[in-house]
């Protein structure tokens, strides 16, 4: 006998059970900067670079052209000019229970400065796990001034569990120099893994059609 469309659902079902897997939460805290703070994230700076001067604090900006949300908020270059890439950022450090393959995302956006000049570098942003740059990418130049450049930072890396460091680098081949310096952003950063998920209940009930189908099946061929 053939079998009926539901039971080949749930045969499927059964089959794919052991590969159903979730998106983990993120592992970073406070990616979103949605305390107004930016704790636990610990700013840091290059040999030769700097932040900003009070810099970075969390502001209203829209990283996305969706809408403004706070965002971590920089003003990043050189302290004395060497022409190299220099600045800063900030890093949390986490722990992972297990071992496996992780996402990591951020937006991220630059404007140019207030004194109505065009700025050549918008600057570049790195995430770094564990001292290796994951993804990078260069804003390049302004066009026109107050413009504002978005991007994202997006990928993927394998994780051993234990300790780790997550990294999120801003730097320009300038200097840093208040409203002469354009400002940058990072918003909705995350670090979520893909582990073994308990299936939907949907899918259970998949599961039980697929059993029942089997059992009728094997009755009517015994008959």
């Amino acid at each position: 006998m053939k079998l009926n469309r539901l039971t080949r659902q749930g045969l499927l079902a059964a089959f794919v059970f052991a590969g159903v897997t979730a998106n983990a939460g993120n592992v970073l805290v406070n990616g979103d900067f949605q305390t107004g703070s930016l704790s636990p994230w610990t700013p840091f700076t290059t040999a030769n670079g700097t932040n900003g001067t009070g810099l970075p604090d969390v502001v209203p900006f829209d990283t996305t052209g969706t809408g403004a949300s706070l965002a971590a908020h920089f003003d990043v270059g050189e302290v004395n000019f060497t022409g190299l890439q220099e600045g800063g950022g900030i890093e949390q450090t986490f722990t992972l229970s297990s071992s496996g393959t992780y996402n990591f995302f951020a937006n991220i956006a630059s404007q140019d400065d207030a004194d109505g000049q065009i700025n050549a570098d918008a600057g570049t942003y790195s995430i770094i796990i564990d001292g290796t740059t994951l993804q990078s990418d260069s804003l390049g130049r302004f066009n026109s001034a107050f413009q504002i450049i978005r991007g994202t930072l997006s990928g993927s890396v394998n994780l051993a569990a234990g300790g780790h460091t997550f990294e999120v680098l801003i730097t320009r081949g300038f200097l840093s120099n208040g409203p002469n310096t354009p400002d940058e952003y990072v918003d909705n950063i995350s670090l979520s893994g893909m582990t073994t998920g308990v299936p939907e209940p949907a899918t259970y009930g998949l599961i039980g059609i697929a059993l029942a189908g089997l059992a009728l099946y094997r009755r009517r061929r015994t008959a």
